[in-house]
């Protein structure tokens, strides 16, 4: 992950240096400018997304954030589900929302996660621990990991 953070800061780098050449160089009538700036915002926003999405959690709920989704708050006994979706290599986790939504979790998936089966049983063992000792799955038709 560490090589992700580097290679942004330096391409950001020489972004902003070619920026400023262009401007120097040609002023603002260079059309380059417009690409320059193109590419820098985009590795900006990026930079952000890939800092704000994550999947957290908590005594209480799972939280899951992302960018333009903004927080939701799950509580652990209003999961039905936590499941992997896709193949071995692109694999994602994916909670079940009693209403019958499928969530995927941000960042959690094989791309980035070298042991993602075992956190992915980590993550439903916490799961059951937390949802509460009386927890019963809802009744056929509430949910969709069911139909």
């Amino acid at each position: 992950m560490y090589a992700v953070w580097l290679y942004f800061g330096l391409s950001s780098s020489i972004g902003l240096l070619a920026q400023l050449f262009l401007l120097v160089e040609y002023g603002y009538g260079s059309p380059w400018i417009l690409v320059n700036v193109a590419v820098v915002a985009s590795m900006a926003f990026f930079y952000a997304s890939a800092k704000r999405d994550a999947t957290i959690t908590t005594p209480d709920h799972i939280e899951i954030r992302a960018l333009f989704g903004g927080t939701e708050q799950i509580a652990w006994e209003d999961i039905e589900e936590i499941e992997t979706r896709g193949s071995t290599k692109k694999a994602q986790a994916v909670v079940i929302h009693i209403p019958g939504r499928h969530i995927s979790l941000p960042h959690v998936n094989s791309r980035d996660i070298d042991s993602f089966p075992e956190e992915v049983q980590l993550l439903r063992e916490l799961w059951e621990s937390r949802r509460g000792p009386d927890w019963t799955p809802p009744p056929h038709g509430e949910g969709t990991a069911t139909s």
